[in-house]
């Protein structure tokens, strides 16, 4: 074939084309090394993530003569941690899937639509899509339940069930577990809503952010600098390890109507700012272009 470029779109591939050869990066926890996320991960665990990490990163400048991330924010931590050059780091940004904009996935009819019981009254559904990663600090709910008790807020999780009965041993009204889902079922299950919650510790680009855009959700989200680089001022953001303020964050916005339009206006200004499909590989292809010169 003889290609000018080779693209792998997320690295590190292990391997080490003859051509110039453009890697994508998406692992946070490469570039994050004083992460509380590492805390979180038994000492046996913490300990092989590390090595784990480090022969990621060797292999990473071996196989590769550039890069593309998805942030400002991760370049500029990948610089500091991996010390790589800056100008063989390129950024292109993510955004939501395309099923996003197929409103058929909105109508009860389609096989993947997922129908939430009908809410209670005055109930405020608080949705995260994600697995049992020990990034995303979904055992936090658990300090949060106590103080929910005679209000309406629930969490919307997809967990698995193992995962669920080891997070939640004890069994609550407060959390409606949907259990994996498709990501063709998202829309649904956004729609039917109040808020994203994201109580995250790590992440490089997180798409339940562009996702709640699109839906008109208000997004709740930790304050780290991975987070307000795709939000910016379209989320009310709180300390994921102080539950306090976490609590004072959800009563804040479901208390106040105006904020949560306000976030909704906001987040669908910063959509306009994010990527799309097209977009992005366009800007790849003119990074290909780029450096094959």
């Amino acid at each position: 074939i003889k290609p000018d470029v080779v693209f792998t779109i997320f690295g590190p591939s292990y391997w080490r084309p003859k051509a110039k050869h453009l890697l994508g990066v998406a692992d946070g926890w490469m570039y994050n090394p004083e992460s509380v996320a590492y805390d979180r991960l038994p000492f046996l665990k913490r300990l092989k993530m590390r090595l784990h990490v480090r022969y990621k990163i060797y292999y990473l400048k071996r196989d590769a003569d550039y890069f593309v991330l998805e942030t400002k924010d991760a370049k500029k931590k990948l610089i500091q941690t991996v010390d790589l050059k800056e100008n063989n780091i390129f950024i292109v940004g993510n955004t939501y899937s395309s099923i996003f904009d197929n409103n058929s996935f909105l109508e009860e009819k389609n096989e993947f639509y997922i129908k939430l019981l009908k809410k209670e009254e005055n109930e405020f559904r608080l949705i995260y899509v994600a697995h049992n990663h020990a990034n995303k600090n979904i055992q936090i709910i658990n300090n949060l339940l106590p103080y929910f008790k005679e209000c309406g807020v629930k969490f919307i999780l997809t967990l698995d069930e193992a995962s669920f009965k080891n997070i939640f041993p004890k069994s609550t009204d407060k959390i409606i577990n949907l259990g994996p889902i498709s990501q063709k079922s998202c829309p649904s299950v956004y729609q039917q809503c109040d808020a994203l919650f994201a109580p995250t510790l790590l992440e490089t680009f997180s798409a339940a952010y562009p996702e709640a855009m699109k839906m008109e959700k208000p997004i709740l989200t930790s304050k780290y600098s991975f987070a307000k680089d795709v939000c910016k001022d379209a989320a009310l953001y709180f300390d994921p390890l102080d539950s306090e303020d976490i609590i004072k964050k959800i009563k804040q916005l479901i208390a106040d109507k105006s904020l949560q339009r306000g976030l909704v206006e906001k987040g669908r200004e910063r959509l306009k700012h994010l990527e799309t499909a097209r977009s992005r590989a366009k800007k790849y292809v003119e990074i290909c272009e780029k450096i094959s010169i």
